[in-house]
């Protein structure tokens, strides 16, 4: 479903229009001297008191896992929080390159890794809005893959198995096995892709082929995992 809160839509408003902004004045677009760098970080600022209830520099320091915990309540992840997170993150990171930062700056890979993170956790959780598959795609293809911790891999695989997007979700799961370390992070991708094969073979040919599968993929899926788990 598309977002229903009025105060996250409103936000994700000002913040569409704060971002188009510095774009516009990284390409030349707009001139860069119309760009008030203090204001849009007092923006900011305001804005992650107003819907997260903490401040901009805490969010800073708080780690990956921190901050998806801040979106969850009994274990469950706020959708529409995650999917504003992820916008302000992503605006945050683009504050930062407009300030002089390089796009392989610490800061501004691990804004966006974080961002990217958020929107996964959006979509996994089946938040149904327009523009959610562009904001990951464009994520993906700002932060390296090798700064990507594991668990982002594990989220973009539900994030890709929420959508039936098949194809991708075991691509992510193999990507998710590659970078995992140690036994029992390995157990639970093990654990995971079992479910995900079996998950598929209760598919119809139709669902499969609209993920971009094919009921015989399913048995040869199983087998790479297993070579590549061995």
């Amino acid at each position: 479903m598309p977002i229903r809160d009025e105060l996250i839509e409103r936000t994700i408003q000002q913040l569409a229009a704060l971002m188009a902004k510095l774009i516009g004045a990284r390409f030349g677009v707009l001139e860069a001297a119309r760009v008030d760098l203090g204001a849009a970080e007092r923006e900011l600022e305001g804005l992650y008191l107003a819907n997260l209830g903490t401040s901009r520099g805490l969010v800073h320091r708080l780690g990956l896992e921190d901050l998806i915990g801040v979106l969850s309540t009994a274990g469950y992840v706020d959708a529409e929080r995650a999917y504003l997170l992820g916008a302000l993150l992503s605006v945050d990171a683009e504050v930062a390159v407009a300030a002089g930062a390089d796009a392989d700056d610490p800061e501004v890979v691990g804004l966006r890794s974080a961002a990217l993170a958020a929107l996964l956790e959006a979509g996994a959780e089946n938040l149904g809005e327009a523009d959610l598959g562009a904001r990951v795609a464009a994520l993906l293809a700002e932060v390296p893959a090798e700064a990507l911790p594991p668990s982002t891999f594990e989220r973009r695989f539900r994030y890709e198995f929420a959508g039936k997007r098949y194809a991708l979700a075991e691509d992510a799961l193999f990507a998710w096995l590659e970078r995992s370390r140690g036994t029992a992070e390995r157990l639970e991708v093990a654990a995971t892709a079992s479910a995900f094969y079996d998950a598929l073979e209760g598919k119809s040919d139709e669902e499969l082929a609209a993920g971009d599968f094919e009921r015989g993929d399913v048995a040869l899926g199983r087998a790479d995992f297993a070579a590549r788990f061995a």
